[in-house]
Order: structure tokens, then sequence, then C-alpha cells
């Protein structure tokens, strides 16, 4: 049989969305604005992405955080499915008379993603899902399905709560340094680890307890632990980098917004 030579599958994926409130949440606002920093979804995937690839060394840290994505993804969508369900049930009531098309921008915000793992994916899926909920919910209010007021609580929920994804990684502390085989031999490693950032379940620390997001451990149980320092070093996330790119966070002009919140109106 002759030999079959396929090249890697790649795939160009951009992202786009419609409104000013969705756009805010991807860039964040940066320390420069004066105001209260916010951390946006582009740091989100940077961070969920290096915290997916230190789990890949058997990080059981890395492992936990993951374990904590997972909470506060089925957190904010327990917020956001009710919400888009609401308003798709709102719009239905829309008169047959009346012929609305879909409210979309005329200059939409477009960008290429590259969310590092599934976890960053499944934040994406999240914040497309608030930028259709902004769109019904400013387009109800606009055609008098809604009040004014039902339509800011409903906003204000939905931002809180994917705001929330976004900062849920902000406190990751990097690569802890550390195996299981570490915590296996209960030694140096593993008991600074635990002074420095507490003890792990017992279901993480032997596995059984991961996310199904993660990934295989690249890490030998047989590795050295003499070969595990230097990898560990090497391997450190840049997480001042990181930080710089949070506050540089800055959106990039998207027009004045339109309907119930524009770019001078502030979410609580």
């Amino acid at each position: 049989m002759a030999e079959i030579a396929v090249g890697a599958l790649r795939s160009k994926i951009e992202l786009t969305l419609h409104t000013y409130h969705a756009t805010r949440t991807w860039w964040g606002r940066g320390v420069e604005s004066g105001k209260p920093q916010i951390i946006g979804m582009r740091q989100y995937l940077a961070l969920a992405g290096r915290i997916q690839q230190n789990a890949a060394k058997d990080d059981p840290y890395a492992d936990d955080w993951m374990l904590r994505i997972d909470a506060k993804l089925d957190e904010v969508r327990s917020v956001l499915d009710p919400i888009y369900k609401w308003s798709m049930n709102i719009l239905a009531d829309v008169p047959e008379e009346l012929n609305i098309e879909e409210n979309i921008s005329q200059k939409p915000f477009k960008t290429g993603v590259y969310p590092g793992g599934q976890q960053g994916w499944q934040g994406i899926h999240l914040l497309i899902r608030y930028d259709r909920v902004v769109r019904n919910i400013l387009l109800a209010q606009h055609i008098a399905m809604i009040t004014r007021d039902e339509a800011h609580e409903k906003l204000r929920l939905s931002g809180n709560a994917i705001r929330s994804l976004c900062t849920s990684t902000q406190r990751y502390p990097g690569l802890s340094g550390t195996t299981r085989d570490d915590f296996a031999a209960q030694n140096a490693r593993a008991r600074a680890a635990i002074e420095k950032w507490g003890e792990l379940h017992p279901d993480v620390l032997s596995g059984v307890r991961r996310s199904p997001y993660a990934p295989i451990t690249r890490t030998p149980v047989t590795t050295e632990i003499s070969s595990r320092s230097a990898d560990t070093k090497a391997a450190e996330p840049d997480l001042d980098q990181l930080q710089l790119e949070v506050q540089a966070a800055k959106p990039e002009e998207t027009g004045s917004g339109q309907g119930l919140l524009g770019e001078g109106d502030e979410l609580e």
C-alpha cells in the first residue's frame, strides 16, 4: 500500500461581536482610564490556556484551577441561558404584522481567536451568548416589548456574570513546580507548595477528579526531580507580561453605542 502523506489541519477562526457591551468585555478596561480595572476576555483566554498547559505537566494545582474554571463556567451559563431564553420568548411575542429583521451592527467588531484550550472555547461561546442577549434586549426595549428598567436589570445581571468569568483566572499564581510524584513522596517541594498554596483535595492529588477538559499529562512519572526543576524554571508562565497586557487593555473605537446603554454608560 502506498504511503499516505497528509498535511496538518489548519483553520482560520474569526470572532464577530455586534454590541459595544460584548466588545468592551473582550478588551477589558486598563488602569490608564482612571477607573477601576476590568479584566477582559483576552486575558481570561491567555491564563486559561496557561493553566491547561501546566495541567499537562502533571501540576495538581493547575488541575485544581481547571476545576474552579469549570465551576465558574457553569455558574455563568446558569445566569446567561435563562436570560437568553427570556429574551427570545419576548421577541417571539412580536405581532406577526411586524416584520423585524435580526439586529446586527453595521460595523461589527471582528478579531481572530486563539483560546489555547477547551475552557477558553467555552468562554468564547458564553461571550457570544452575551452578545446575543444584549442584542435581543436592546431590540425588545426599542420596540416597547419590555421597559427600560427591565432591560437595564437583565443587562446588569448578564454583564456581571460574563465579567466574573473574565476575572476568575486573575489570581492564578503560575506553575507550582510540583508534580503528583512529589506529593506521593511527600518531599520538600510538595511541602513548600502546600505551605504556599494550601492543601489539595485527595481526589485532585490522586488524579481521580479532573476537569473533563483536562489534558493528558506529558510528564512521565519516572522523570527525575532535577530534570523537573530545570523544566519548571524554563516553562514558568510570564505572568508579569500577562499583567502588562491586562493593564494595556483598551477598547477599540466601536461607536457611541445604541439603544439602552451607549459608550458613556457604565454597568454596575
